[in-house]
Formats: C-alpha cells, sequence, structure tokens
C-alpha cells in the first residue's frame, strides 16, 4: 500500500522547515559521546578523574584537560540534564543555524568557561556539559529573537527553563526554590509563545538570558560565560544567505496560518 504525498501545505509541515532543514551530526556525535563517556566517568572513577578539568594538572601541560571535562558528568542528576539540553537545544541550533555556528556556541562557551575558571579559579576542579550547554541556550534565545522566529516548543520549553534555574541554583537559595521558579517563568513565556506567537517571550527570553549571562560572568560562574559566549554570537549581526531569507518568509507564511489570516 503506497501512502499519500505529505501536503506541503500542512502547517506542521511548513513550520518544521521553516525552523531548519540541516542535518545536526555535530549534536549526534557529541551526545553519543557524552552519553557513553558520562556513564563510564559515572562508573568507574578513575575514568572520571582522567577526563576532569584539574588546573593544577592543566598547568603541568595536561591542556586536553579543558576540552575533555566537557563530556564527562559529576553526578547523575548533572548527566541527564545536561545531555537532555545538548540534545534538544542543540539540535534545535544546528538545524537552523548549521554546524559551525554550532561549534562557535557550544564549544567556544565551553572552552571559554574552562580557560577562565582555570585561571581565575586555580583551586576548582570540575567536570560537565553545562557550560557548553549555555553557549547553545544563549545563541538559541538570542538568536530566535533577533529572528522573530518562534523555536520548537520543546528546546524553547529547556533553555527558559535553564536560565533562570541555573542563576537560582548559582548565587541564589538553591534547587528547592529553583525548581519552582523556573518552572513557572517556562509557563508564561511558553502561554505567550503558543497563544501570541512569542510578542512577548521571545524578547523576554532573550532580555533574561543576557542578564543571566552578566550576572553569572561578574560572579565567575561557568554557566554565565558559557551563556554569554553564546547570547554574544546570537547577538551580532549574521550575513543572510538565499536560503535563509526564503526560510524566513516561510516562517511568515507559518505565522499568518497560526494567526487564521
Amino acid at each position: 500500500m503506497t501512502l499519500p504525498p505529505a501536503d506541503p501545505a500542512d502547517p506542521r509541515l511548513t513550520a518544521e522547515r521553516a525552523w531548519g532543514a540541516r542535518r545536526p551530526w555535530a549534536t549526534l556525535v557529541t551526545a553519543v559521546l557524552v552519553a557513553v563517556l558520562g556513564v563510564v566517568g559515572l562508573l568507574v572513577p578513575a575514568v572520571h578523574d582522567a577526563l576532569t578539568r584539574d588546573p593544577s594538572l592543566v598547568a603541568d601541560g595536561e591542556w586536553w584537560r579543558l576540552g575533555s571535562s566537557m563530556l564527562v558528568q559529576t553526578w547523575w542528576g548533572q548527566y541527564a540534564f545536561n545531555l537532555a539540553g545538548l540534545v534538544l537545544v542543540g539540535w534545535a541550533v544546528e538545524r537552523r543555524w548549521g554546524t559551525g555556528w554550532w561549534l562557535a556556541a557550544a564549544g567556544g562557551g565551553g572552552l571559554m568557561a574552562a580557560v577562565v575558571l582555570t585561571v581565575a579559579n586555580p583551586s576548582l576542579v570540575e567536570a560537565g556539559t553545562s557550560d557548553a550547554v549555555g553557549g547553545l541556550v544563549g545563541l538559541l534565545l538570542v538568536r530566535a529573537w533577533r529572528e522573530r522566529a518562534a523555536p520548537p516548543l520543546l528546546p524553547f520549553v529547556y533553555a527558559a527553563f535553564w536560565v533562570p534555574y541555573v542563576l537560582l541554583t548559582g548565587i541564589g537559595p538553591g534547587y528547592l526554590v529553583a525548581g519552582p521558579v523556573a518552572s513557572v517563568v517556562v509557563a508564561l513565556l511558553v502561554a505567550d509563545l503558543r497563544h501570541r506567537g512569542g510578542r512577548v517571550a521571545l524578547p523576554a527570553a532573550a532580555a533574561l538570558a543576557g542578564a543571566v549571562a552578566v550576572t553569572l560572568t561578574v560572579a565567575l560562574d561557568g554557566h554565565g560565560l558559557g551563556l554569554a559566549v553564546g547570547a554574544l554570537l546570537g547577538a551580532v549581526p549574521w550575513r543572510q544567505t538565499r536560503r535563509e531569507t526564503r526560510r524566513e518568509g516561510v516562517s511568515k507564511n507559518v505565522r499568518a496560518v497560526r494567526r487564521g489570516e
């Protein structure tokens, strides 16, 4: 039995094409590495210790720890949260803007945080993918606002939750307050995104990302450094290709369909 071809006018298909159609190879490969090495590192402490970022060992010539520390996690909750962000936000970023911008945001954000913290806090030994995820979150929220393009729902939910959550766990009252507060922020932003196309949600999320990036960067928090790199990448003017111009036109058509015009 042959299925009928998909209707090119289907708003769901059009919306998917409007967001982006690039293949997210970097997200896939990195997610597999983080998933596998994360489990191995948690089960075999020697592997975790061999890959974590230790400023004293970096100073002794083991410079590769600046990057390898992004592939392992310290506890299972961190593992699940960071892997989810890498997959969801990474997929959205790479699908729309390509592997180059994905690498700039994730790699640049993670390495910037690693280098700055290694120099500024030589006693801090740590590991985790969250600073790289922060770069992706910053790029997604700021660039989506600049392009007036509502991201796919799940990546937006994660990014909108991540920003207030890392602020409140980093310099605020901690996990018990951070989760509920971040959930309320997400609910408000998603309500606007679904019912008004993000007229308030997109600029509000971008502004929140910028404010948290500045606050946590001043506090020498790696999440803020990663977020700042991604936000700056999203804020700079980009040269628009013909493909992106066509996609922008499709995005406007999708918004019109959703409004019933």
